[in-house]
């Protein structure tokens, strides 16, 4: 099972449109992130994305963030020691209930 991502609300500002969208994670995290693609928050298949703020409830010890390159929601561990750079999750750890709130700019119209 992937992740699931579910639109909570739109609108746009100018030529730029948003969407609030949950992605729930899974049982299984992918190494390098969960792949996300434009039509997943909303934009259509040929939509484009230009940024992305994510963020998670860190009562479980997650930080999540975006990686643009690859169009990937990454998972890293909050749990270190003060001081300490977090690392990213580890491939396959288990993620399951845990929702990752993403306010994604980009254009298109799915």
């Amino acid at each position: 099972m992937a992740a699931s991502a579910v639109i909570r609300d739109r609108g746009s500002a100018g030529d730029l449109n948003f969407r609030i969208v949950d992605v729930t994670l899974d049982g299984n995290y992918p190494a390098g992130g969960y792949p996300l693609a434009a039509k997943d928050f909303g934009f259509g298949t040929n939509g484009q994305i230009f940024f992305v703020d994510a963020d998670a409830s860190m009562t479980g010890g997650w930080a999540v963030g975006w990686d643009y390159t690859n169009s990937k929601l990454q998972v890293f561990d909050s749990s270190g020691a003060a001081g300490a750079a977090m690392h990213e999750t580890a491939a396959a750890t288990v993620l399951t209930g845990v929702v990752a709130r993403v306010m994604a700019w980009g254009k298109g119209q799915g």
